[in-house]
Parts: structure tokens; sequence; C-alpha cells
């Protein structure tokens, strides 16, 4: 493996060590993370932090991250982080617009990771579940009263949950009132067909009771960064950074994204339809959006990506 890729992994198991041991105070037993895919969350955070995403900012202060995820010694690490921020804040940020037009009081979180959705959720007052696998919850329920504050934890609650469990989800979801957005953002590739097509079933059998929708750019995910990518480097450069990127979150999540992602949109609607959902495809956001992290670009760089944002690249499920 090259050494510089190699150093970037391990700054990555370091991180989420200092993540799961650092900010409380307290003399119990300190849990910590142990599937390889959790690894993965905490780069997916600092890049949001490095985007300027103000939730992100805050939640990243609890973790020394900017020494531990910026090695000097990573000469590519730069041109991997410039193109980063942007794909995880539209990815993000697009969620969020449309839990806000859509006016959901309810929000489901799969895979939710280190995701600072909650923080943004909470201080709207929308109900808020982060779903994922139990040492994951361990975490999020020790750490919690450090970033989730007293006037907001009537709305942030963390459950057990694997998108590819039924009784798992369902339970995960009863306590809801009212219809739900089920959100995923980056959990998909690291699923393997039939874990996928569970998790589907799973969320329709959801839908089907409470009422509401699936919302995720996952199934174009590609799309989106290569969209970014060849902005900010053109074809050529843009496929080398794009590997550069894949290879980093392969290596800390043991998955190969060419046995996982789909190879056409056709492909990928008709894998929803055989699971009992329709699709809907939107543009990434409602309206114009603010996205800090394109603001340094040069003006036809900037267009390209409010262009690429137009794009239906949102799908929106419903149970069929």
């Amino acid at each position: 493996m090259n050494k510089k890729i190699m150093a970037f992994c391990i700054a990555a198991f370091l991180v989420v060590g200092i993540l799961f041991n650092s900010a409380a105070k307290t003399s119990a037993a300190k849990p910590e993370p142990t599937s390889a895919v959790s690894y993965t969350a905490p780069i997916t955070l600092y890049w949001l932090a490095k985007a300027r995403v103000p939730e992100a900012v805050e939640y990243v202060q609890y973790i020394d991250a900017e020494k531990i995820l910026k090695p000097k010694s990573i000469t590519q690490y730069e041109r991997v982080e410039r193109v980063n921020k942007i794909y995880q804040e539209i990815r993000y940020s697009s969620l969020n617009d449309f839990i806000e037009a859509e006016n959901f009081t309810n929000v489901m979180d799969l895979g939710c990771g280190v995701s600072p959705r909650c923080l943004n959720m909470a201080r709207q007052g929308i109900n808020y579940v982060g779903t994922d696998l139990p040492d994951v919850v361990e975490v999020l329920n020790f750490y919690a009263p450090n970033f989730v504050k007293d006037d907001m934890r009537k709305y942030v609650r963390f459950e057990i949950a694997d998108a590819t469990d039924h009784s798992e989800m369902m339970n995960a979801a009863k306590s809801f009132n009212g219809k739900i957005c089920i959100v995923e953002d980056g959990l998909l590739m690291y699923l393997p067909r039939d874990k996928q097509k569970a998790m589907l079933k799973n969320i329709r059998d959801i839908l089907k009771e409470h009422g509401g929708v699936f919302v995720t750019s996952d199934f174009v995910a590609g799309e989106i960064f290569m969209g970014i990518n060849k902005t900010i480097y053109g074809e050529e450069d843009a496929t080398i950074v794009g590997k550069e990127t894949q290879k980093v979150y392969e290596d800390l999540s043991k998955v190969f994204f060419s046995d996982t992602i789909f190879k056409s949109t056709e492909e990928a609607v008709k894998f929803i339809e055989e699971a009992g959902l329709k699709v809907e495809m939107r543009p990434l956001f409602s309206g114009k959006q603010d996205i800090m992290s394109i603001r340094d670009l040069n003006n036809r760089d900037i267009e390209n990506i409010n262009a690429l944002m137009k794009q239906r690249f949102l799908w929106v499920m419903t149970a069929d």
C-alpha cells in the first residue's frame, strides 16, 4: 500500500480513538467502536468542519482532528480535501434542506455515525433519532451530554438499529408520532446487494406504518463527486483524485465500492421498485443554496457547482 495512504488511514483510526476517548470527564469505562465502517465517520465530520458547516465546526471541537487528519507528510492531502469538503457539504446540506422545505418534524437518520445533523435538527425543534450499530450508539450515548445540551436533549435520541435488521428498524421508529423523513447519507455503498435490499424493504415497512418518505443521494453519489471533481481539477486529474479518495475509504471500511455501487440509474431504479418503493428524482436543493465551501472558487467554477446542484440527484422514495 502507498505509504502516504497508509499514513492517512492510520491517522483516521487515531482520530476515532480521540473522538471516543477525550470529551467526557468521567471515571466510567470509555466505549470504543469496533465496526470497520464506523472508522469512516470521523473523516466525514472533518470534511464538514473544513467546509465551515457551523454545527460540524462545533462538534469537531471535541476532538483534535486538525492535527490528526492533516499530517503534513501526506502531499496529496490538500487536493483530496478540496473536493471532499464540497462534496460532503452539498450532500449533507441537501438532506437538511429537504427536511426543512417539506416541514418534517420527525427525522430518522440511518447509519448516523458522528453526523452533526442531530444538532441541526434539535435546534429547529425537530425530533431526531440517529440509528447505528451497537458500538457506535454506545459511544454516542456516552458522549451525548457534551454536545447535546439540556434544552435540546428532548429532541435527540440514538437507537441501536442495523438498517438491514427488520425488528431493530421497526423498534427505532415506533416512538415517532406522525410522518417520518428517513434519511441516509453514505451508508448504501458499504452494503452488498442483499443487505441493500433488506434495508430498502425495512424502510418500506416503516413508511407503510408511519407514512413519510425516504431521501438520499447515495444512488448517484459517484456522479455528484465526479461532477465536483471535474470542475475543480479537470477530466484527467479528477480521475486520479477520485481513485485516491475511494482508496482511503475502502482501506478503512474493507469494502470495495465497485461491488456495491450501481452501474446505471436504470439498474438502481429497478432495484428500488423491486423492494416496493416508488422513486422521484428532484434537484439537490429546493432553491438557491449558500454552500460555504465553494466561496473561494472562481466565478466559473461556482457557476458549474450551482448547475450541478440543480440536477435531479436527490432521490425521494415512498412506499408503493
